[in-house]
């Protein structure tokens, strides 16, 4: 063992110990955050869901290409996946916007999501039907996403899935 080499040991203990404690510092702010902003998006009712989703190309203004239809039946919480759409972190350099309500709907005018900076409109129905159409207008291949839900009945528990959920792709 060199002199180096026992200088190095103390040198990443306390680089260790000097994460360790930023750790624990930005911990309980960030949850405090969460828990203090809350949540303010529609609520629905768990169940068995029916889903429509379609992703069209825009290629202008009156001229759509259907590039995907998929229809799918599950047993869900919506409610979940609206706390995190409600709470999209920043992607790269797109910052969501808080979301506007009026009436029905909820309006983000700028939303990070896979797709990228997309503006995104959900019309609640009722605690048992919604829509999004998300707008992607950025970049050379505009698209458009529109999800269609709707609640098809109560989940049927089943003692060998229990904890999963229930997928039927059609």
């Amino acid at each position: 063992m060199t002199c180096r080499d026992g200088l190095a040991k103390p040198r990443v203990r306390l680089r260790y110990f000097c994460l360790a404690i930023a750790l624990i510092a930005v911990g309980p702010v960030s949850s405090s955050q969460a828990k203090a902003e809350g949540f303010e998006g529609p609520s629905f009712r768990k169940g068995m869901w029916h889903f429509v989703r379609t992703l069209e190309l825009v290629a202008h203004r009156k001229t759509k290409y259907r590039l995907l239809e998929r229809e799918m039946t599950r047993c869900v919480d919506p409610t979940v996946a609206m706390k995190a759409t409600f709470s999209s972190p920043p992607v790269g350099n797109c910052v969501s916007s808080k979301p506007e309500k009026s009436d029905n709907k909820y309006t983000f005018s700028n939303r990070c999501d896979y797709m990228g900076p997309v503006s995104t409109v959900i019309t609640v129905n009722s605690d048992e039907s919604y829509t999004e159409v998300n707008e992607l207008t950025v970049g050379k291949l505009p698209r458009t996403e529109l999800v269609v839900a709707h609640r098809v009945g109560d989940c049927q528990e089943d003692t060998q899935n229990s904890g999963k959920s229930a997928v039927l792709a059609h």
